[in-house]
């Protein structure tokens, strides 16, 4: 294990089996002002050894590579999700797959971020996931973005009349039986899988935070998952927009 000694807004853990990523990610977090990293592991069993421990300085937030010997990422979290339900969770990877994503977010994390993300998307992240939102860098989204589109949606050239009628058919057969999603309710599970917040939705389609509220709760309740990250995967596994 690695100390620092900054003190900072955020406290944090790294774990990732390369030695310069932790260097790395350390001095950059750091430098920022805004982000103190509390220590850092060589791999996931570390890490968990470090979270048990009455002697590690606690942290909000960690961040943990996807692929490491002894405990990966990805089972990490679902051990952590059950052991600290607070603490917030990203996977940080250099390869951001829907795959990757739809087992990470299933497992319970609070972020999924990309190794090539600039360092104030990383700070943002971490802000936004300690604030108890669901949180996608840049990259993450747009690979989500892509997934969820329906096949050949991306594409305008081969077209034709009848497509917007088979998307809805395709959507309303991934539904549980007897539930219908309204324009509206389908428009904000599309920004939710952008991991916008509550109130950027409600900025974006020009509505009150207390609507937005209403309809996530509304296709939450109608996918019958436990919460808006549920909704999403759920929106992944189904190809639902």
């Amino acid at each position: 294990m690695t100390s620092t000694e900054t003190t900072a807004t955020i406290s944090i853990g790294i774990a990732d089996d390369d030695p310069l990523v932790r260097r790395t990610l350390t001095g950059l977090l750091s430098g920022t002002g805004q982000v103190h990293v509390a220590w850092t592991a060589k791999d996931g069993q570390e890490a968990l050894e470090l979270i048990r421990s009455p002697d590690t300085p606690p942290v909000q937030a960690l961040l943990l590579d996807v692929q490491m010997p002894r405990t990966d990422g990805l089972v990490l979290t679902q051990i952590l999700h059950k052991e600290v339900p607070d603490l917030a969770v990203l996977i940080l990877t250099a390869f951001a797959t829907d795959s990757v994503m739809e087992k990470a977010m299933a497992a319970g994390v609070r972020g999924v971020v990309a190794k090539d993300d600039d360092i104030g998307s990383l700070v943002g992240a971490i802000q936004q996931a300690v604030a108890g939102n669901f949180v996608m860098s840049p990259t993450s989204s747009a690979v989500v973005a892509e997934h969820l589109r329906p096949d050949g949606a991306h594409s305008t050239s081969h077209s034709s009349p009848s497509s917007p009628g088979k998307s809805q058919q395709h959507a309303s057969a991934a539904l549980p039986s007897g539930v219908t999603l309204t324009a509206r309710e389908q428009e904000i599970l599309a920004l939710l899988a952008e991991s916008l917040t509550n109130k950027q939705i409600a900025r974006r389609l020009t509505l009150s935070q207390a609507t937005v509220k209403a309809h996530v709760s509304a296709i939450i309740a109608k996918l019958g998952v436990r919460d808006r990250v549920g909704a999403v995967v759920y929106a992944l596994n189904n190809h639902l927009l």
